[in-house]
């Protein structure tokens, strides 16, 4: 039963060194948007954003929009 229910978050963006900030703003756009989101950590460097597999076109799309106004 478990591989029809598990696996529900997926990774929508990695970053490490000075970008790592990046997923911290990002998650803030998500939440101010309506998308459940979470961070994970990876070593000391490596960040990810992970968002429910129903919200990852959303995602997408509010990533792109926080890349044209940066």
């Amino acid at each position: 039963m478990m591989g029809l229910f598990g696996n529900r978050w997926v990774t929508i963006r990695t970053e490490s060194g000075t970008k790592a900030d990046d997923i911290d703003r990002l998650q803030a756009v998500f939440k101010s948007n309506g998308l459940k989101s979470k961070i994970l950590l990876e070593g000391s460097h490596l960040k990810k954003i992970q968002v429910t597999k129903k919200d990852m076109e959303r995602a997408k799309e509010l990533i792109d929009v926080f890349e044209q106004e940066r």
